[in-house]
């Protein structure tokens, strides 16, 4: 992700200095550069962090901190100090300040700095409004999880902007464990602070796994599942899918067809339902097609994904069609030994092995759902064009 900088300085030695620890970080650039003296009233709308030195004794700066921070439409305020006190630490946090640092700048502590940013919105026409890929197991051990962070994943490369994977398995979910992550927060957090949340708040909320890809985990322990109301999830996927900051949410809805989940495959936009090469695992995802329409869940577009996929396997494609009445639109072949290492390691698959003909079949999933996605976007487009010459 580019990182846009404003910055703000008192003498052109200080100036220079932080431009080369601007520079000095691959993805940090500045687009403004500017004297104390030349404050201006509104921060350069392309910026996405200011950095500015700090001065005591220049009139009206603690003013322009406190009411630029105050707005949550402006970027994030770093400070330089020369030298910093407890007394100007305080100070800075009181005016809403987002870090301080004190000279000499190491690399590394502008580099951390750089990662606990929140992410920039995406520019218009980028996707601001990202499609919701809700995979729902037809039993458990049919690798949804899996799938969930290796499509999320693929489709974090090929877009080239950040994609959210959510964890909705509450009682069981485990993505923390594909990551290797240690997340401070979870879907707790963000329930418990649903009607304060701003866009800032909510990043500061979720988990870089990436530049690209970013996780929102269930909760840590079981009995936490039982303070999620389906409501107020429908409220939290309802916001990450007006989000500027992610062209695509990708939600692991677990195994069961309780209300969280219901309300989370009647906001999705595409609904992969995961079932293996059995009939144990084909019995259950016939029952879930069939109850589906009854439960008035039929807006989002249903595809039926084998994963496991054996070609030798006792059921063949078409004896699994003919089973389902329903076209399987994807099989994803087992790869037992690799998938099991890729856990245990906490990296997707994906990445460590993008060759491997299970990354590769999975990519060319990704890339048919971004042209589906890319048709229906173009198809909408030209039904408007048609009203307008209607009209």
């Amino acid at each position: 992700m580019a990182i846009r900088f404003s910055l703000f300085y008192h003498t052109p030695e200080n100036g220079d200095y932080l431009q080369r620890v601007i520079t000095s970080a691959p993805q940090a650039s500045i687009v403004e550069r500017r004297s104390l003296d030349e404050l201006p009233a509104h921060v350069n709308s392309g910026s996405n962090a200011i950095f500015l030195e700090y001065q005591a004794d220049a009139p009206g700066l603690d003013q322009w901190i406190r009411k630029t921070a105050a707005d949550f439409r402006n970027p994030p305020i770093f400070l330089f100090f020369k030298e910093i006190t407890t007394e100007q630490l305080w100070r800075a946090l009181r005016l809403g300040v987002k870090e301080c640092f004190a000279s000499p700048i190491r690399p590394e502590e502008f580099q951390e700095a750089l990662a606990r940013l929140p992410l920039a919105p995406l520019e218009p026409g980028e996707g601001s409004h990202p499609r919701q890929i809700a995979l729902l197991g037809a039993k458990g051990g049919v690798g949804t999880s899996f799938l969930t962070i290796n499509l999320a994943y693929c489709l974090a490369q090929l877009h080239k902007r950040p994609v959210l994977a959510v964890d909705l398995d509450l009682r069981y979910g485990q993505l923390v464990y594909f990551l290797d992550a240690k997340p401070q927060y979870t879907i707790i957090d963000i329930i418990e602070n649903l009607d304060r949340l701003d866009d800032s708040y909510l990043q500061g909320l979720l988990f870089r796994c990436g530049d690209n890809l970013q996780l929102l985990p269930a909760p840590r322990r079981m009995e936490e599942a039982e303070m999620v109301a389906a409501e107020q999830m429908a409220r939290v996927l309802d916001m990450l899918k007006k989000h500027g900051h992610f062209s695509a949410v990708v939600v692991d809805a677990g195994h069961q067809l309780d209300e969280v989940t219901l309300r989370a495959l009647d906001l999705a936009d595409r609904v992969l339902l995961v079932a293996a090469q059995s009939i144990c695992a084909l019995s259950n995802a016939r029952k879930i097609m069939e109850i589906l329409p009854l439960l008035g869940l039929t807006g989002a577009g249903l595809e039926l994904w084998i994963n496991l996929w054996r070609r030798r396997g006792d059921l063949g494609i078409r004896e699994i069609q003919d089973f389902l009445g329903r076209e399987v639109s994807a099989t994803i072949p087992e790869a037992q030994e690799e998938v099991e290492r890729s856990i245990n390691e906490g990296r997707p698959l994906a990445q460590t092995n993008p060759q491997h003909q299970l990354c590769r079949d999975l990519r060319a999933q990704a890339e048919r759902l971004l042209g589906a996605e890319e048709k229906e976007e173009r198809a909408s487009l030209w039904s408007r064009l048609n009203i307008f010459k209607r009209k």
